[in-house]
């Protein structure tokens, strides 16, 4: 499960570094993806999601995208809306059943 926010349209650099220099371990994984940023971090997840691709792994297809303005309170607690509750159970559930696959 990769939780990211958005940096400059992009994953921040110190999680492309940990993913560049410890791939092997993430090779033929399940990964499932929540995001948040002021843009929701739509962009970030599906860099996200090509990287896996690269390492041969498999991606929940549900992805959650929190808001800062909608989703936290003060923009430090987290307050998520109630419709974002599914979004983030049926990516917990899905990734707990496809990872014994891989």
């Amino acid at each position: 499960m990769f939780v990211t926010l958005e940096y400059n349209h992009r994953i921040p650099g110190a999680l492309k570094n940990a993913i560049d220099f410890l791939f092997k371990g993430w090779n033929n994984k399940a990964a499932g993806f929540v995001g948040y940023g002021s843009a929701d971090s739509v962009r970030s997840t599906e860099q996200l999601g090509l990287m896996t691709a690269e390492l041969m792994g498999a991606t929940v297809r549900a992805q959650a995208q929190l808001s800062l303005f909608t989703d936290f309170e003060n923009f430090s607690v987290f307050k998520p809306a109630p419709y974002q509750e599914k979004s983030v159970n049926t990516i917990c559930w899905t990734k707990l059943f496809l990872g014994p696959v891989l």
